[in-house]
């Protein structure tokens, strides 16, 4: 130690300037890699809030792209397994009573735009019911794309289950003309209860989707 000591007296110029360098290169050091530091926070704060919005936004399109199905869902449902008799009624009513009528004045051509007018109106209300069902199939097809296997599998069974509501429905109104001219009860109380079981299917299984679809967006 003494001998450092001796070294520096006898030149303490040349050790000035050498601490002198060692400082300031010292000092950029420190400068420098705090420089970096704050850039490298700045980044990872920035990288963060990124991820944070990002999330954000990943959330709102999925719970309201679920939100749409699920409410379209249960519009299909009511549509086609409760409101479908009521719906057939008026348009029954006024077929028979303008068929009724026709037929009494021995009018054969507005007979047969009776019977084309009522045809059209049971075909429009397939048609919709088609078209719900596509619309459906649709929107679960595109959710698809970034649902877990466990929704894909209860996607599919949903579609299964509306498309049988759908043919079960036609079916119904297939028969309704001789349903209600022979005031066959027994058969009208049967499609009701078929398309009663088949809504309290889908809506299980719309509980289990929503089940699905909760943990999905607690996981974002």
């Amino acid at each position: 130690m003494s001998e450092i000591y001796e070294l520096i007296q006898e030149n303490p110029e040349y050790f000035a300037w050498v601490f002198g360098v060692v400082n300031v290169l010292w000092g950029l050091f420190v400068y420098f890699n705090k420089q970096s530091h704050d850039k490298a926070m700045a980044r990872l704060k920035s990288d963060l809030g990124l991820e944070a919005e990002r999330r954000k936004r990943v959330f709102e399109l999925k719970a309201s792209q679920y939100e749409t199905y699920v409410a379209n869902l249960d519009s299909f449902g009511k549509k086609h397994q409760v409101d479908l008799p009521e719906r057939m009624s008026p348009i029954f009513d006024k077929y028979l009573s303008d068929y009724l009528a026709a037929t009494e004045s021995g009018d054969k051509q507005q007979e047969h735009k009776v019977i084309t007018w009522f045809g059209g109106q049971v075909s429009a209300l397939m048609q919709e019911g088609l078209d719900d069902v596509l619309k459906l199939q649709a929107e679960s097809n595109r959710l698809k794309l970034t649902a877990t296997d466990e929704m894909i599998d209860t996607f599919s069974e949903l579609e299964v289950l509306t498309k049988a509501s759908m043919d079960k429905a036609n079916e119904f109104m297939g028969q309704f003309t001789e349903i209600v001219l022979t005031q066959d009860h027994q058969r009208t109380e049967q499609y009701q209860a078929e398309l009663k079981e088949l809504g309290r299917q889908t809506q299980e299984k719309a509980s289990q989707l929503m089940q699905q679809m909760r943990a999905e967006l607690l996981a974002i």
